[in-house]
């Protein structure tokens, strides 16, 4: 499509009058994605012992015999190796910069549905593979988050963000659900019933996504502003750039030297990358709740801990436009730091599953909300709007970096320290680390304007 073609496509795009329902119809659409993408990011790892033992043929369902432990030795290394994957998703983020939020949107969604499938058929650990692959690549890229930061009012961001994803993490407790209903000790393929349900919503919400999202205005307002201009002021303002060092224009090397040029996006980063090393223990929680209860009070603790999960969320969103992002993440810290603690307590200790999943609820509520913050709402308020896509696709990949050093600690360190022990052994001086740093080098980003934001705003 040639310039004038697109500019004036986009034109009558931005032109078209919206509905009086329009804001909560398209939030509505995108809580129901956002819901697709936390069942995705989370069935993999609640279905995990069972996947275990039934690829790999293991009969004793026990977690502690050396055949878990072997089958575990096995995935744990080819889940960090395909983490390599992450490379790939700031080039394929970067698009929605040039092309538009709506079609990616789409494509996430319908790619998670299709790596569930993947996963749902396997019958071989390297169809199961090929199903975290599909489902590695398309979950961290967070469209719908994007979305619904340049849809919703400047001084209510956090608040719709943190309420959908509130409501998408209480609905991971379908999980729990699905699992009391269709998972049989018996029946070793018993678990592939849990991933139906879900695959079809994600196939069909991510086709009729196209019918009922817009495009974003502020994608609408930047990509008309950049068609508009001619080509010599086109060269004229890159040239600028080149010699200043602020290129507001998306793609990942344009990117990734603003991330690294930039004081406020390069402490974040550094912030974010040393709390990412924390995350491995949401990969291998099920194997410690399955070694100290039954399979049954196992799906009643992933029953419950999604609603303490959406609860700290949700109260996130609304203690980050009132507190500021910083002191929200010091408060988030905490409780993913207490939650976590009292989660390995309660398994130890025998208190149940209700109380393991309301600690590990809290725990993974702090702990995502937090990183949501340092990985999308803070960037996104610290980056111009051309290449917001693109430096929110680039440091993720480069704060998601982290999570090899928890995972490479996990690898060696469950042959020597039992996996809830090594949970605090990791996690304790990397999260306070992480706070520090937040605390004294980055700059607070709290009702930022976000069509104003330039490359010398947090200078």
């Amino acid at each position: 499509m040639d310039k004038n073609t697109e500019l004036a496509k986009l034109k009558k795009e931005q032109a078209r009058p919206k509905p009086a329902f329009y804001l909560g119809m398209v939030m509505l659409v995108l809580t129901i994605i956002y819901i697709v993408d936390e069942v995705t990011s989370n069935i993999n790892s609640a279905m995990q012992p069972y996947i275990l033992f039934d690829l790999f043929g293991i009969t004793s369902r026990n977690v502690n015999s050396p055949e878990y432990q072997g089958a575990l030795n096995v995935v744990a290394p080819l889940s960090l190796v395909s983490n390599l994957l992450l490379v790939i998703t700031p080039f394929y983020k970067a698009l929605s910069d040039k092309y538009g939020r709506r079609l990616f949107l789409m494509i996430n969604t319908v790619g998670m549905g299709l790596g569930m499938l993947i996963v749902m058929t396997s019958n071989s650990v390297p169809q199961y593979i090929i199903g975290m692959l599909f489902m590695l690549f398309f979950t961290p890229n967070d469209m719908q988050v994007l979305y619904i930061m340049e849809t919703a009012p400047k001084e209510k961001r956090a608040t719709y963000s943190f309420v959908a994803k509130g409501i998408a993490l209480m609905s991971v407790s379908f999980i729990g659900l699905l699992t009391k209903l269709f998972l049989r000790e018996d029946v070793a393929s018993s678990w592939k019933l849990v991933y139906l349900i879900p695959v079809i919503v994600a196939l069909v919400v991510g086709l009729l996504s196209v019918f009922f999202v817009r495009e974003t205005p502020v994608f609408l307002e930047q990509r008309i502003g950049f068609l508009s201009m001619t080509d010599e002021e086109r060269a004229k303002r890159e040239a600028e750039a080149k010699v200043n060092n602020t290129s507001e224009q998306g793609g990942v090397f344009n990117a990734l030297k603003f991330i690294f040029s930039n004081k406020q996006l390069r402490w974040i980063l550094i912030s974010g990358f040393l709390f990412f090393a924390t995350t491995f223990y949401t990969s291998y929680y099920a194997t410690v709740l399955e070694g100290a209860m039954s399979t049954e009070m196992v799906a009643t603790a992933l029953l419950i801990y999604p609603f303490c999960n959406g609860i700290v969320t949700i109260l996130s969103g609304v203690f980050s436009d009132k507190l500021g992002r910083k002191n929200v993440c010091l408060l988030l810290g905490s409780v993913a730091l207490l939650g976590l603690l009292f989660f390995v307590l309660a398994c130890r200790l025998g208190w149940g599953p209700i109380a393991a999943g309301v600690c590990y609820g809290c725990s993974i509520g702090g702990l995502w909300s937090m990183s949501d913050t340092l990985i999308l709402t803070m960037p996104a308020e610290s980056t111009p709007s051309g290449m917001r896509s693109s430096v929110m696709g680039t440091i993720s990949v480069l704060i998601g970096a982290g999570m090899f050093i928890g995972q490479i600690a996990f690898i060696i360190g469950h042959n020597f320290i039992p996996v809830d022990v090594l949970f605090l052994v990791v996690c304790v001086p990397f999260m306070a680390l992480s706070l520090i740093t937040l605390m004294t080098k980055v700059k607070e980003t709290k009702y930022v304007n976000l069509d104003e934001v330039t490359a010398d705003t947090f200078k």
